[in-house]
């Protein structure tokens, strides 16, 4: 494969998302695709690869008139429900990531989830959008938002702290077998999020929480 080729499927049941998470997806409904990158990008700034896809997806969506957030660290929310995912997994050598296989999920013409908080585009736009239009607007996006945040990952990343969901708000957070409130203030360079406990600054890694 070379770089930005893809590969799609119309049905996915054992899919993985973020920490060996299932994926479960209705046949011939949803977007399901992964292509590959090779960002030439040192490993301790590979948090900007998720930056990039995360503000490329939010832009799809708002193309089509859907307000999108980033919900830390890889789901894409509308409406406080659940609308797309992606699974970033890189290939280093010394301190360079070599490429990167990035996998997206967008639930894009599915009617119905039963017990999880997720919705649709179908649903949130009461119609049926067609999967190659949805690709085309898709693919447009993260290629634009790819090429210009290499050029300025800092002005992407101010973009991506202001789309992220429950920023400056309290919510309930688990660390292993802790639940606490705590404010989301901020996401680190290498991607932790950084949240206010108590009046106090602390920042969790991918998996912690």
């Amino acid at each position: 494969l070379g770089e930005w080729d893809s590969v799609t499927t119309d049905y996915q049941h054992k899919g993985r998302g973020q920490r060996n998470n299932n994926w479960f997806s209705e046949k011939g409904s949803n977007i399901l695709f992964s292509f590959l990158l090779t960002p030439d990008l040192k490993v301790k700034n590979q948090f900007s690869l998720h930056v990039i896809i995360s503000n490329a997806i939010i832009k799809t969506l708002k193309k089509i008139n859907l307000d999108g957030k980033i919900k830390w660290p890889n789901d894409i929310y509308v409406k406080d429900k659940k609308i797309g995912g992606i699974l970033i997994e890189s290939f280093i050598s010394g301190k360079k990531v070599q490429n990167s296989i990035i996998g997206i999920g967008i639930n894009l013409n599915q009617k119905t989830f039963k017990g999880l908080n997720a919705t649709s585009v179908f649903i949130e736009k009461k119609k049926v959008i067609k999967k190659s239009t949805f690709m085309k607007i898709l693919k447009e996006s993260l290629e634009t938002e790819y090429i210009n945040s290499i050029m300025n990952i800092n002005q992407a990343i101010k973009q991506y702290k202001k789309l992220l969901y429950g920023l400056n708000k309290i919510k309930k957070f688990k660390s292993f077998s802790e639940i606490f409130y705590a404010k989301i203030t901020d996401v680190s360079q290498n991607g932790d999020i950084i949240l206010n406990i108590d009046n106090k600054q602390k920042s969790f890694s991918y998996g912690s929480i």
